[in-house]
């Protein structure tokens, strides 16, 4: 018959993780403005716009104004 080993059990503590409401939605504001500017990137190289300067323009400003949204949501509500 074979010897039994002793093993020794270490029980790690669980930490448990909440979910940052206001983190979740500055990451999701950060996604939105990368989007954003990808998509008048793809609508200028693809030349569905004749004024390709205007599109990149708008959605410049537009992504930037949401990306400022969502470092101001993430800076605000930081625990």
């Amino acid at each position: 018959m074979r010897k039994r080993q002793n093993v020794n059990f270490h029980l790690l503590p669980i930490k448990e993780e909440s979910i940052s409401i206001p983190k979740e939605v500055a990451r999701y504001l950060l996604d939105i403005s990368k989007l954003i500017i990808g998509g008048a990137v793809i609508t200028a190289a693809l030349d569905m716009i004749p004024d390709k300067i205007t599109v990149i323009y708008i959605a410049g400003v537009a992504a930037t104004v949401i990306a400022i949204g969502a470092f101001i949501t993430l800076i605000t509500y930081k625990k």
